[in-house]
């Protein structure tokens, strides 16, 4: 063995021994005031009902039931939500994380569910709260046109909340898709 094999190898084995025996402390970043906010609203285990507005693939509308459960992430510097319902639109499963990004002042959020073909996707334009609400903004292309999608969470209570989804084509008028009401289980 290297002289300098064995230098960095006594270095790394006295950080390990330092950083386990408690002499060094590792930095841990601290959860912003903007997450710690947003896993107030919303953590816990809700039962949901939804209401889905007639479209293309349900021309009658329909409806459904289901769990959403929001917890912190890994060092509360997230937020995950795990989604499962089913009802006329068939079983749907998901699985969300936010986040704050201080340098873009928003919500990142990631979207995965299994009505997605590409499984995940990040929402464009993340979400932030405006007054009482958090609205989160997102688009796509479809068949050549630029799809809007709205999503509200309001009327957010330490037992309830409403998430409404709006839909739309850019520039268009963006109409009701779908609404979520949440009541607090857990």
């Amino acid at each position: 063995m290297s002289t300098i094999h064995l230098v960095v190898l006594l270095a790394l084995s006295s950080i390990t021994s330092a950083q386990s025996s408690g002499a060094i402390a590792p930095s841990s970043p601290q959860p912003t005031a903007e997450i710690k906010r947003l896993a107030e609203a919303l953590s816990g285990t809700w039962s949901i009902t939804l209401k889905i507005e007639p479209n293309e693939g349900l021309p009658k509308g329909g409806k459904g039931k289901g769990e959403e459960v929001w917890r912190p992430g890994p060092g509360g510097l997230s937020l995950i939500e795990d989604y499962h319902s089913t009802g006329d639109e068939g079983e749907i499963s998901g699985l969300g994380v936010a986040w704050w990004d201080n340098n873009a002042q928003r919500y990142q959020v990631t979207w995965c569910d299994s009505g997605n073909p590409d499984g995940c996707g990040v929402i464009k334009h993340g979400a932030r709260w405006e007054g009482s609400q958090v609205v989160a903004m997102d688009e796509w292309q479809k068949n050549g046109k630029k799809v809007i999608l709205k999503e509200v969470f309001s009327d957010i209570t330490p037992t309830s909340f409403k998430q409404t989804v709006y839909q739309g084509e850019s520039g268009g008028e963006l109409k009701k898709f779908m609404s979520i009401l949440a009541t607090k289980v857990r």
